[in-house]
Formats: C-alpha cells, structure tokens, sequence
C-alpha cells in the first residue's frame, strides 16, 4: 500500500488530480459508526450506473467489495457509507469504480467507466494506556516486525521531530511513541552529538569555573528554562509535532530523554541568568511577600528585589550561622522552574490531544538536576525512569495510574526478574535497546537468541496478564516514608560542606553512589519489604496538607528528615497525639525548610521510635543474611503500633523469610496477591566485594502463605483453582513470580457465546461472560486462530471487561479463509482458558 504522507496534514484526502474523478473523505477517521464517503464524478450528468466500492487495507484483507447502484439528474457527485467498526488496521484504501450510462449536461449520449482511489488512517482505539506494551527503540527493517509481533512486541521509536508515518511500522500495523521533540531545551547538557560528547557542555561549564570560581557565567544554563523566547519556540514545536503524529496516537511523547537542569541529576549551580534570576524574584515575592520577610530569613539586607540574588554554593558553604536559606531557595526554584518548563511541554502536546501522555525518557534518581518527584508527577502524566533510589516508589505514591515504562537492556535470568518485577511495581510496559539486534536475526528472518528467550514470558505479559494489573489498584499497608526535597538538601549540605570547593568535582555517578541520604531510604524500603508490606511516598506537602490523618496511616517513618516546615512539625504533631506511630533513626526537624538551622527539633517532645542507625546498611547486611536483628526490632514496633501483613509469607518451617516482597492488588471484591523475590537492584554498586552478589536470593525457596481466612485461590498463571483454603504452599522461583487471585467467594466460569457459522464479510460478535463476578474487572485475551492454526493478530485483542462481561466483534473479511476458526479466550483473573469454534463459509 502506497504511502500516506503529507496527505495527512490536509483536512480532507481527495486523491486524484481535478480533472478526474475523486473520492472525498477524512484523512484521519476513528473506528466507530459510519463514515459517508463522497464520490465526485468528473462533470454532471444524468442517468444511471453502478459504483463498485473495494476496501482494502495493511493486513491484506479485503475488508468490503460491493456495488452499489446509482442514478444521477445533473448532478456531478453522491456519497456511499463504509461502516469504520470493521477496520482493523491503520493504513486503509479504498477503491471506487463508477460505470455509468446517461447523458450530459448538454443532452448528449454518455458512457462512462472511471476509477478513483483514495488512502485514509483509521486510528487506534486507545485512549487510555490500559494494558502491558512492549516497544523496539531500534529500527528494525519493516520485514522483520511480523516476526517481532509474535514474540510480543507491539509498538517502535520514531523521532518526533521526523515527519510522520514510520512507514516501516505504519505497515506492520503498529504505533510509535514520539521520540526526543524538545531534547535541545530539556537535556542540552546531556544529549546526543554527532562531533562530541552529549555532556560536552557541561563540562566546559567545570573548565569555566575551574578558570574563575568567582565568575558566573559557569552557572549560567544556556538555554535557560526560564527563557520566554524559548518557551515560545519549544511551544510552537510541540503543538506541529502533535498535529502531525496525532493521527497514528503515538503511545507517549517524550519530551526529552535523559533530562535535567545539567547533566543528568549531577550537581551543580544552575541557574544564574538574567531569565532565571527575574522568575525567582517572582517566586520569591509570592512566597514571602516582603523584602523583610526575605532578608529576615537569609539573614541578608537587599533594599530592592531587583538586587536579590541567592548564594552560589561555594558563598553558602562559607557560613558559618548554618542558614543555607538563599542556596537551599535556588535549588528549590530551579526545581520549580524544570517541573514548570516540562509542565509547558505537556500542555502544548494537550491542547492538540488532551488525553496525550506526555512526559521524558530516561528519568534519574531523585535528587538534584529538577529530580523533586513530586514537583515531576504533577506536571507530566507519563515517565521512562532508570529504578534508581526508589523513583518508582515515588511515582506511584505521588500519582497513582501514572503510566512508567522501563527499558530492558539486558537479557538472563536476571532481566527476566526485573521486568516481572517492574510490573508488580506498577509498570506498564518496556521499551527494548537492542544495539546488537539480538531479537531478530535479519538476514535468516529467524528469531535471535534474545528473542527465544523473552517469548514465553513476553507474550504471557502481554496476552491479558499484564492489561489484568493496569486495572486492578496497587494496594499500600499504612506505612509512610516522608519524602522531604527539603531534607535531601540539609543533608547534602552537612556531608559536603567539610569537603569545600571539592563539590564541583562531583558528578551524577557520585551522586548516587555516595549518598547516606539515598541509601538510607533504600534500606527502609527493602526492610518494610522484607516485613512483608508495602508503604507510600508522602511528600511534605501532602504532609502540610494533613495526609497522614486523612489517609489513616499508622506509621511514619522519617528517613534523616533534617529540615521540617512548622506546617508539616503540626502536622506530625497531630499524628501523634492521635496514635500515629513516628519512627526515626536521628533528630528530625533541626533545620527549618529553607535548610536554616534551628536551635532545637521542631519535633521536640514528640515520642518516637528510635531504631539504629544499623539501618543505613540494612539494604547491604540483608545480602549476607545479617539483617534479622534490625528487621525483627523493626517488625515489633510496626505490630505494636497494628500494622502486619493480611498475608504472612513464612519458609517452609513457618519462620520469616527475607528478599521475598508480597504485592497485592485490589480488583472490586477480589484481590490478587504476587510474590517475587527482592534481591538488591544495582547490586553492583554496594561497595566491598561481599555486598556485590544476590546470591543468597538465587534459588528456589519453599514457601507458606497464611490467608485471612478460608478463601478462594485461583493461580493465575497455571490455572489451578483451591477452594476453601487458609495456608498456601509453594516453591517460589528466584526469577518469576507466583501469582494468586483470592476471593470469598468462588469466581464463575467463563462462557463464550457465539455463532456456529457465519459468511465471509459478516460481522461476527462473540459475547464473554464470568455472571455475577465478585471481581470489578476481568481481562480477557483474546486470539483468534484460522483454519490453518495460524493466529491472525488483527482479531484479537484483550478486552476489558467490567464485572466480568464483555463482548468482542471480528469483522471477517471477504477473502478471509473459508474452513473452522478457533477463538481462544482466557480469563487472566482465574488462569482458565475457554474455546469457541465458528465455521466460515
């Protein structure tokens, strides 16, 4: 099929030269109700004929072939309907023959045969991002993707500042997401360059600073986020971009990828241009109202706000009161000036397609560089982050159903565990790097190594496994990790500060590898973990907001939480005097949220449960089975204070186990409980040789689960069904996870009613139904066979359906194969698989 092109960019297709005879259509149609097509004969006339109309589309089904008759009375043009609910691919044509025998304007005998054909796109139904996609970044020949599908894949990378379509996966009948749009303006620190290192930038930054410290102009971000000629020109791209990628529904555009205010999250002293310095006098006058207010608080006499000008770090590390007020508000600004800046970016993609998601690729740890995760989730709704320092955690704490998609680079047992694992943690999908074409060898057109060895597991996320936990709710026991942007500053500052100008030396690898601040709320995580629990991200503000009470959490933990605003010490105030439980490894609250230091904890008086500073290495000792002490003296303050898990894992000789983490689920009534090992991620950077292997989470374990009470289980991944049962048994492997559907009541079989035959070209409906379901919504997936075996793609579908009953169509084409076709549908709540077989003639 001929290409679309620039066809796209009109408002209507008219494919055929004045002169002759055209068809009138939309460029872009959706796939619902029917579509009037005009055809426009070459001049009017009067009589009558027929209109042969031949449908056609990427997949090679001949969708319609019908003639219809026509009678005319001066008149040049007619429309004909084509009913769009039996697309099934992108990329359509159509085909109009007129045959026609009257006469003309003019009352002279006229015969007449004609052809028109015109291309349009039928786009994608998907609105929501509801179920598990897997997408190549490499650019596979367009020969090789029908082999990619069957593995699982179901999308590509296109750069979105190329023109549209990507015809190498427009005729795969396959979506993209748009790719890098606005990296120059979001990542020019870190990006790709042709003639030199993407970083090459900020490293002249260094070398400039390096010549003067004194100079700011190394501090000076080009371009800067606050630069309006920027946002208008960054505006204006992304609006072009969206109009001509909008049609195909890309699945995300990204932003920019590797982002950051510098190079990544490194450190540094962004930003001191004239464009940022007149925003954060704009934010600092709505934030203290008063010059007074403000030099009261930096200890600092401006006598006009067109002179304030924050401290560079080397200037705050040079007090000796412990106010870092102006530094710490800098940083704080030029969080809020990244989050604004992307914010932008999202609402010019919206105001094209409100429902787009947008958001950036190859987000980094929380920390410097604009990576304040809270600011980040209220201003994009999409993200593609490296699983450093518990980012993951945050998203889904922060903005629960935020679609994140990982990239898988690796292969082996252990990508094997970590895209199961990303999954249980709310992942939507991955994005595959396959630099060395390892998943399909091009020139036998034979699966790679590395796709044999992601098919099983690839196609069994994405054949309604992975769509069945998008709609089902991640649930948190009512544990608390305060996320305090704040503190991460204090704390900064304290380590760094004894080191002096030796700051500048730092880049984003040494801020993750030596940061006590990040460990430390690593080893909370893996600890609360291994207690069998799960816990949330509460941001201050959510804290100033009266989160704690209103969401019913029982404890708060307050990893190093050094600087606490009055707002958020009440807060946790009234947390505590109400029962709440606060645990804590060091004094909270000594610095005020400017990072000013206080004379005493803002916390003072408040009881807390003081556990050892032991925890900093838990992440580390839980590697060499040293953790049991910690973890147990933890476990006995969560009890007391009335948090333990529905479900206890225990080993086989009923004692605790650690590295196996309880996932679970809420699905209306049902809920679904996952196991997964929990080695250390990032095993490789723990410092001595000792903390470097997961080897103790290597093998198979034994395990016992306590239920609740009696209930019903249903193993959704074997299909196996017990009833009645308080105690589950079973082997859990080191790199998969066991997957369990629990209800008090017993789910109903699945039917699938349909007709026993049916004509090529009809529109077959198939109806799936589970009756009354406890659950509030089943996955179906659905793969529909032809008499040959072989899966037609383009039939099948996982279908969402809510309290269990759904309906699927199959719009069989006309030269669809006559013989038996088998629909295969199986419910991904219960594991069970059903069969309905219709005969086409």
């Amino acid at each position: 099929m001929s290409s679309l092109r620039s066809s796209l960019g009109l408002a209507l297709l008219a494919v055929m030269p004045a002169c002759a005879a055209s068809l009138v259509l939309p460029a872009v149609v959706t796939r619902d109700g029917v579509l009037a097509v005009t055809y426009r004969t070459a001049f009017p006339a009067t009589g009558a004929g027929t209109l042969r109309v031949e449908w056609t589309d990427s997949h090679g089904r001949l969708v319609e072939d019908r003639t219809i008759p026509v009678k005319l009375t001066d008149e040049a043009e007619f429309t004909f309907p084509i009913d769009l609910r039996r697309a099934r691919a992108m990329q359509n044509r159509l085909k109009a023959t007129f045959t026609f025998e009257g006469v003309t304007f003019k009352k002279q005998p006229e015969k007449r045969s004609e052809e028109a054909v015109a291309e349009f796109i039928a786009s994608p139904s998907r609105e929501r991002w509801d179920d598990y996609e897997i997408i190549m970044w490499q650019h596979y020949p367009a020969k090789s993707f029908p082999l990619l599908k069957t593995i699982g894949i179901s999308g590509g990378q296109y750069v979105g500042r190329n023109k549209p379509p990507a015809e190498f996966l427009l005729e795969n009948d396959l979506s993209w997401y748009a790719e890098n749009i606005a990296t120059d303006f979001y990542a020019e620190y870190h990006r790709y360059r042709p003639d030199r290192r993407g970083n090459e930038p900020f490293y002249d930054a260094k070398a400039l600073y390096k010549k003067d410290p004194s100079n700011k102009e190394a501090f000076k971000r080009h371009p800067s986020l606050s630069d309006p000629m920027w946002w208008t020109k960054i505006r204006e791209r992304l609006v072009e971009v969206t109009k001509a990628h909008h049609p195909y529904r890309p699945f995300f555009y990204d932003l920019g990828d590797e982002s950051g205010i510098g190079d990544l999250s490194a450190y540094w002293d962004f930003d001191f241009s004239d464009h940022a310095l007149g925003e954060m006098r704009v934010w600092l006058k709505d934030r203290y109202a008063t010059l007074d207010t403000l030099n009261a608080q930096w200890g600092t006499q401006f006598t006009r706000w067109d002179l304030v000008v924050p401290e560079t770090t080397d200037e705050a590390m040079r007090r000796t009161d412990g106010n870092y007020s102006s530094w710490a508000d800098h940083k704080e600004f030029m969080d809020t000036a990244f989050a604004r800046a992307l914010r932008m970016g999202r609402d010019a993609v919206q105001s094209v397609n409100p429902r787009a998601y947008v958001g950036i690729a190859g987000a980094q740890m929380p920390g410097w560089g604009g990576y304040d995760y809270w600011k980040l989730t209220q201003a994009l709704n999409f993200f593609e982050p490296y699983n450093i320092g518990n980012n993951i955690e945050m998203i889904r704490s922060f903005a629960p159903g935020t679609p994140v998609v990982t990239t898988s680079f690796a292969r082996g047992p252990w990508e094997k565990h970590r895209v199961w694992y990303e999954m249980l943690h709310g992942g939507r999908g991955l994005i595959l790097w396959d630099d060395k074409f390892e998943y399909v060898d091009r020139e036998k057109g034979t699966l790679g190594p590395r796709g044999d060895e992601v098919k099983p597991y690839y196609n069994e996320l994405r054949n309604g496994l992975g769509g069945l936990f998008a709609q089902s709710r991640r649930l948190a026991d009512p544990v608390a990790i305060h996320y305090s942007q704040a503190s991460l500053r204090a704390a900064w500052m304290v380590q760094q500060q004894p080191k002096g100008a030796k700051w500048a030396d730092r880049n984003a690898s040494t801020e993750r590898l030596d940061s006590d601040f990040m460990r430390l709320r690593e080893s909370y995580c893996r600890l609360i973990e291994d207690l069998g629990l799960q816990y949330n991200f509460v941001a201050s503000e959510q804290v100033e907001q009266g989160e704690l009470l209103q969401r019913g959490y029982r404890v708060l933990v307050l990893p190093n939480s050094l600087a606490l605003s009055e707002t958020e010490a009440a807060a946790i105030r009234a947390f505590a005097a109400q029962g709440g439980t606060v645990v804590t490894e060091s004094t909270p609250g000594v610095f005020d949220e400017h990072v000013r230091k206080l004379g005493a904890s803002r916390l003072a008086g408040v009881p807390m449960q003081m556990v050892s500073a032991e925890i900093l290495r838990y992440h580390q000792q839980r590697l060499l089975g040293k953790e049991e002490a910690v973890r147990e003296a933890v476990r006995a303050l969560l009890t007391k204070a009335g948090v333990a898990p529905k479900y206890a894992v225990t080993d086989g000789a009923g004692k605790p186990v650690t590295g196996v983490e309880t996932h679970v689920f809420s699905n209306g009534a049902v809920e679904i409980v996952g196991l997964l090992s929990n080695p250390q991620l990032r095993v490789n950077e723990l410092g001595p040789p000792e903390f470097k292997s997961n080897q103790r989470f290597e093998s198979a374990r034994e395990l016992k689960v306590r239920l609740p009470r009696a209930m019903h289980v249903y193993d959704l991944r074997g299909g196996r069904r017990q009833a009645g049962v308080r105690e589950l048994g079973l082997t859990l492997d080191p790199y998969e996870p066991a997957l369990y559907a629990v209800s008090d009541q017993p789910l109903p079989k699945l039917e699938v009613l349909g007709p026993a035959q049916a004509r090529r070209g009809e529109m077959v409906t198939v109806g799936l139904r589970s009756g009354a379901s406890a659950a509030g919504t089943h996955v179906y997936g659905v793969a529909v066979m032809g008499p040959d075996g072989g899966l037609r793609g383009h039939y099948g579908s996982n279908v969402v359906a809510r309290g269990g009953t759904a309906a699927v169509s199959i719009p069989f084409a006309l030269n669809d194969a006559v013989g038996e076709w088998t629909i295969q549908v199986r419910d991904s709540l219960t594991g069970v698989t059903e069969t309905h077989r219709v005969r086409l003639e």
